[in-house]
């Protein structure tokens, strides 16, 4: 075998024994013998040997992950692959810390005042933009869709909204319509005509209303209000009970009331209990007033509601005060609750509960009564019910209605406050059966 080296500018040169090509110079004959080790082939300065060229190995190689010379891995996902596997890790992490802390400990309430609605949201836009994690797209949008039908669960949407899903049944005879408001402080600082025109216009059989008191803003606590005379005066076929601020009316006959109590339950009732400047002692111990109706020759046993609040946002958060509010809140909270489902659990009538539960379709205290009763939202139209702050776009739903037993919802709506309160009104028509 013969290599021809670089050759002269401008000599003709041809490989020995072209015929008829002349040669300029004579050749040197390059063979070797067998034996003997052939010389290095001499390489351009242009042109790198693929030994030593990174670009040629690293595609040469033909094991994924395997580092070339250069020092580069192949596979590396792209940026956008891992910020949304980052994205979706952590709000998995997120939504299992939510699932395991909710309703327990009082740190934890800031978070649970996120709007529902995110719990559905966040997923879904996963999901939208799961096509873009090349290579992982098809397990990236397999983890979006449990997290969604998660967030679907805690978002307070209502499917029984969607046409074909639903639908109440039409309300039979001796069916009671029921008027269930957060009234703030009654009619502090609004008309008193205007706020007995807007209960009247609600035209309820029966009426269960919170925040029967007045606001001392100097001293921060609720105080005392006697409005009855001027009820009965306004609503003379309506018989009422009031007892701390909760107040009942109804047109059905009432047969018993009934407090429900929730300082059994607390689990440090000398700290946590009626506090030490204020002397309404009712206020705080009683949140859930009971009242047996008569309807249509049965027995209704309807429940108003109002389970304090989980935090003070005119209080200081950086200051002791505020931690042993919200401790205090949060062990009231949890007795009235479980005030509430002792008694559900003991009563063989047909149960109507409503009222302000500050509590979130996401917040475990709620799912935990929801999941024993009917939410009488099944009944409504509405995708996705709120009632709080009243106004042109509530996001939350604190206001809540369920039935259980032989009571039946036929029809349920958000009434706008018309600025009177910060919370919308339930209107919901119920039914009652036979008695379990």
């Amino acid at each position: 075998m013969s290599l021809l080296l670089d050759p002269v500018p401008g000599a003709v040169t041809t490989a020995p024994g072209t015929p008829g090509v002349p040669t300029d110079h004579p050749t040197t004959d390059l063979t070797y013998p067998t034996d003997q080790a052939r010389p290095t082939e001499p390489t351009r300065p242009s042109e790198p040997t693929r030994a030593t060229d990174p670009t040629r190995a690293s595609e040469q190689d033909p094991q994924p992950g395997r580092r070339g010379s250069g020092g580069t891995r192949r596979n590396r996902w792209p940026r956008r692959t891992r910020l949304l596997v980052g994205l979706a890790a952590a709000w998995a992490g997120f939504l299992a810390a939510f699932l395991l802390l909710t309703g327990g400990y009082w740190w934890w309430r800031p978070v649970e005042l996120a709007p529902p609605l995110v719990f559905a949201a966040v997923p879904a836009l996963l999901l939208l933009l799961a096509p873009l994690a090349r290579p992982v797209r098809g397990r990236l949008a397999a983890v979006a869709v449990c997290l969604v039908v998660v967030g679907l669960d805690l978002a307070g949407l209502n499917p029984a909204a969607l046409p074909g899903v639903g639908g109440a049944t039409p309300a039979p005879p001796g069916a009671v319509r029921v008027f269930a408001w957060n009234t703030e402080y009654w009619s502090d600082g609004d008309d008193p005509q205007r706020f007995y025109d807007y209960l009247a216009a609600q035209r309820a059989d029966v009426y269960l209303l919170s925040e029967y008191v007045g606001w001392d803003l100097a001293g921060h606590r609720p105080v005392r209000v006697d409005h009855l005379a001027e009820l009965r005066r306004r609503f003379p076929d309506y018989q009422v009970v009031a007892t701390g601020e909760l107040l009942t009316m109804s047109r059905m006959p009432i047969r018993s009331t009934r407090l429900l109590d929730g300082w059994p339950y607390l689990t440090d009732p000398a700290r946590h209990g009626v506090p030490a400047n204020s002397d309404f002692d009712d206020y705080y111990r009683h949140k859930v007033l009971r009242t047996d109706l008569t309807v249509d020759g049965r027995v209704l046993s309807v429940y108003n509601v109002h389970v304090p609040v989980q935090l003070d946002i005119s209080m200081d958060p950086t200051s002791a005060e505020f931690t042993e509010f919200m401790r205090a809140q949060q062990d009231r909270r949890q007795a009235h609750y479980r005030a509430l489902r002792a008694d559900l659990a003991a009563n063989p009538h047909g149960r109507l509960i409503a009222g302000d539960f500050n509590a979130t379709s996401a917040m475990g205290e709620l799912r935990e009564l929801a999941a024993q009763v009917t939410d009488a939202a099944r009944a409504s139209d509405t995708p996705y019910p709120v009632s709080w702050p009243d106004g042109d776009a509530p996001k939350w739903r604190l206001d809540w209605a369920f039935t259980d037993g032989p009571a039946r919802t036929h029809d349920y709506r958000m009434v706008p406050a018309d600025g009177m309160s910060d919370h919308r009104g339930q209107l919901l028509t119920v039914s009652v059966g036979q008695d379990g």
